[in-house]
């Protein structure tokens, strides 16, 4: 039985089980006789029950919400139940014959599942002790007589009910399959239907197809969210249409009508894209009615006078053409910030109409194209602030070997940088990548130091006096590594330093606390820790020797 729906029964169970056990059968015979009394769409206060079951009324402080009979039945069982199995009474003290599960499912002709759903629609029962010493739930002769009196059809199509044969099943097995090539459906509707063809009930089609799914999971007929699965033919006919076959020939070649190859393309499509991870940053001005215009319709201003930063002579001609990217200003970095999340906001919200089974191609068009839409604003970002990574780089490993093996690693640790950053906080985007990147190289550049050196040959002799160039050149890594980063927390007083390390979770299993946290840790307000950061942020900045404008 489930836990109880009202805390205030939850509570009466517990102090009747601290009461006299010379009351348990008195209380028990009430809770029993309250249940046979509940009228389905009635509600009852709790004052009520507890005079019918203890023969007195609280006094209350507060007037308690009244309680719907059907939750109130499901507790009243759950409490007779409790309360029994508190300390059972031995079944021969028992005024009236008593039936086990086993027994009453025997003489009803049901299931011993059967009687423990019925447990849910009031057949109750207690634990009562056997001769043997063993407690059993056990259903008094009056409370099986009320409970089919009540439920007279219920029990009688309990009984009428009998076990599918293995050729039944295989037979429900088949229909399924023939009724899914005909029309692709959920497997509640498909079971209703089956169900209406064969006689049976739907609950019995639907654990028929559940169980041979789950002895079958190679040739399911549905996926956990109950939608048919997609197998290999049609996964081979939405490849063969998404290469740029033409839709008659796919049609052809696997023998179905183009109406129905369009189909199979629009759910796959759907499946694909509700399965389709987007990760976007919240804000609630995306949800004011004003968003598209405010968000999307207005451009994003380009300075009359671009910024432009003069590339180091040594890099090579591909990289310096990182630097002919302008830089973005605050305003139009929180611009275009706002507009890639936004547009997966809405991406992700339209997506939440998509049913794979009765999809459009316009709406699936809808979603795409958002994406699409986002795909470009993030390229625009990242081409912005590409050369971030390479002065990061340069400062940690100079023109080591391995720089463009770092370059490529910091790229991937700024598109996660991009995916993250909430525009809204008010810090620049340039302070955010660059300690999401140090964070990084501080990892991988040491991992990447003991892998080389591990891949190093030659004799022990050799290795024992001698160190190799590799070597010596990993250890410049780690040291500028390490140097760069004390460089930079050194210069902080304490309280900088711990606003700095908490807001972007430099410490190691520590992840990024918001302004408010930092404030209710040092006992301070939001505004006055944003000034603590941004004094912090100045003297990194000017202590690594960034080309970034000071955030504003």
């Amino acid at each position: 039985m489930a836990k109880y729906h009202h805390a205030s029964i939850a509570e009466l169970t517990h102090q009747l089980k601290l009461s006299p056990a010379r009351l348990r059968l008195k209380q028990l015979d009430a809770t029993e006789h309250l249940i046979n009394l509940l009228e389905p769409g009635k509600s009852y206060p709790y004052d009520f029950v507890c005079h019918h079951i203890t023969g007195y009324r609280p006094k209350l402080a507060t007037p308690q919400k009244a309680m719907p009979a059907k939750t109130l039945m499901e507790d009243l069982v759950q409490l007779v139940e409790d309360l029994s199995g508190a300390s059972p009474i031995p079944v021969l003290l028992m005024p009236t014959s008593c039936w086990t599960t086993e027994e009453l499912a025997g003489r009803l002709k049901v299931s011993t599942k059967t009687i423990c759903r019925w447990r849910r629609r009031g057949l109750v029962g207690r634990k009562l002790r056997y001769p043997d010493g063993t407690v059993r739930m056990a259903f008094t002769e009056p409370a099986i007589r009320r409970f089919v009196a009540v439920h007279h059809e219920l029990v009688k199509r309990g009984a009428a009910f009998k076990q599918l044969t293995a050729a039944e099943k295989q037979q429900i097995v088949q229909r399924a399959r023939e009724l899914l090539a005909e029309r692709r459906m959920r497997l509640h509707e498909l079971s209703q239907l089956i169900a209406s063809q064969m006689g049976r009930a739907v609950e019995t089609v639907r654990y028929t197809l559940r169980r041979y799914d789950q002895a079958h999971p190679d040739d399911a007929l549905f996926g956990r969210d109950d939608q048919p699965a997609i197998k290999p033919e049609l996964q081979a006919i939405y490849d063969a249409v998404h290469a740029g076959r033409d839709i008659q020939e796919v049609a052809a070649a696997f023998g179905r009508t183009p109406a129905a190859v369009q189909a199979i393309v629009t759910e796959v499509r759907a499946r694909r894209l509700k399965a389709r991870s987007i990760h976007y940053i919240y804000n609630r001005e995306f949800e004011l009615p004003s968003a598209d215009e405010t968000i999307l319709a207005t451009p994003v201003e380009e300075e009359a006078t671009p910024r432009y930063i003069r590339p180091p002579k040594d890099l090579p001609p591909y990289l310096r053409e990182l630097y002919r990217q302008p830089l973005l200003s605050p305003e139009q970095e929180r611009a275009i910030f706002r507009r890639y999340n936004y547009l997966k906001f809405k991406a992700d919200r339209l997506r939440g109409q998509i049913d794979p089974l009765n999809a459009t191609p316009e709406l699936l068009d809808q979603v795409e194209a958002l994406l699409a839409a986002a795909e470009r604003v993030k390229n625009d970002i990242l081409r912005a602030n590409l050369r971030l990574v390479v002065s990061i780089a340069r400062r940690h490993v100079g023109r080591a070997p391995q720089f463009f093996e770092i370059v490529s690693d910091g790229n991937l640790s700024l598109m996660r940088a991009v995916e993250k950053f909430d525009y809204s906080r008010g810090f620049k985007f340039s302070t955010y990548a660059s300690w999401a990147i140090m964070r990084n190289y501080a990892r991988t550049i040491p991992e990447q130091a003991y892998q080389s050196a591990r891949m190093i040959t030659g004799t022990d002799e050799m290795l024992s006096n001698v160190a190799s160039r590799d070597e010596a050149v990993h250890e410049g890594i780690l040291d500028s590594t390490r140097q760069l980063i004390q460089k930079g927390l050194a210069i902080l007083t304490e309280r900088e330093r711990d606003v700095v390390v908490r807001h972007y979770g430099l410490e190691e299993g520590n992840s990024p606390q918001t302004l408010d946290q930092i404030g209710q840790v040092f006992g301070v307000t939001k505004e006055r820790v944003r000034q603590i950061e941004r004094k912090a942020i100045a003297k990194l900045q000017a202590a690594l020797g960034s080309t970034e404008p000071q955030p504003s």
